[in-house]
Formats: structure tokens, sequence, C-alpha cells
């Protein structure tokens, strides 16, 4: 394999059933850290990236999430509804999610399927706009990173850096416990 992408329960483009987005899934943290560990246990952590998403930007920090899944062992994360909503004003929330992203229909012309809505979606304005949401995730990830000593490689799996005031979270990712 090339790569193992790990999703979480947090993700979720509003396409999905209700009762899949509200009882299912496992916090993506976990989920990844277990993987990572597994794969030091077998001395493979460099042999196999893992890509982690599932709610990462969801409370507005893309790069403080990101630089969280990063120290706890993904090689890199990937995120959809955080770019939809930030680049083209996707409607979905996690507390009124719009839920028409399957069935052409979006209000914003996103996955519409129908000319009238398309014409809401300007495509180079959504694109300028990812770029923007690129470029600032690389200055803010930067800044994040630096003081870790690391200024142009990623700190995968430098959980030191890590710390939260859960003692059973801390106990079940293998991160320092802080008061």
């Amino acid at each position: 394999a090339a790569g193992l992408a790990i999703d979480g329960e947090d993700g979720g483009t509003g396409a999905a059933y209700n009762v899949s987005m509200n009882h299912m899934g496992h916090p993506i943290a976990s989920n990844l850290r277990d993987a990572y560990l597994t794969l030091v246990k077998l001395g493979k952590q460099n042999e196999l990236p893992l890509f982690a998403g599932g709610g990462i930007g969801k409370n507005g920090n893309l790069a403080a999430n990101a630089a969280a899944l990063i120290m706890l062992g993904a090689s890199g994360v990937q995120t959809g509804k955080y770019i939809m909503q930030a680049a083209a004003g996707c409607l979905g929330s996690e507390g009124d999610r719009c839920n028409v992203c399957n069935v052409g229909v979006c209000p914003k012309g996103i996955t519409s399927q129908d000319p009238r809505l398309d014409r809401r979606l300007d495509p180079e304005r959504v694109a300028q706009r990812l770029v923007d949401v690129y470029l600032t995730f690389d200055t803010e990830l930067k800044k994040i990173v630096a003081p870790l000593g690391r200024s142009t490689s990623l700190p995968i799996g430098m959980s030191d850096a890590l710390g939260i005031s859960d003692a059973d979270a801390a106990g079940r990712l293998n991160i320092k416990y802080v008061l």
C-alpha cells in the first residue's frame, strides 16, 4: 500500500445519512494514534504513511488540528467540508446540515446539476479562495511547528509536544497528562 487514509467520526460532507453522521465512528485522534503506535511496534512507521481526516478545521483552526494529528502520527491530513465551507460557501454545518450534496440541488451550486443553481458558483473566486486558505494554512502550520525545531520537516509522531487535561484520553493516546 502507498499509504493508509484514516477517517474519524467528525467527517462528512452532509451527503451521508444522519444515522451515520450522528451515531457511528470513532474519534480520529485515537484511531490514528492506535495505527501509528502499531506501525512503531512493527518498525514500519517510516514505510507506510498515515493520512488523517474527519472534522479537521471544524472548530475554525485547521492548522492547529492538523499539527496535533501530525504529532499523533499522521504524515498528512485531509479535509473536505471545511474547505467547501471556507472556499465555496457550503451551508453544511454540524448543527444544521444542509444534507443535499448527493441529490444535485445544492443551493450554493457546489454539487448541483441544475443550471440555475450552477450559476451561483463562481469557480474563479472559489479557486482564489482555495489558494488563500491553503497559503494561510501553510503559514499557520509553520508557526506551530517552528518552536518544535521543525522548519522544513513535519513532527510526525512527535507526541512529546502534546498534552491533554483528560487523564483517560492521555492514557489512551499515550501522551502527557497536564493539569
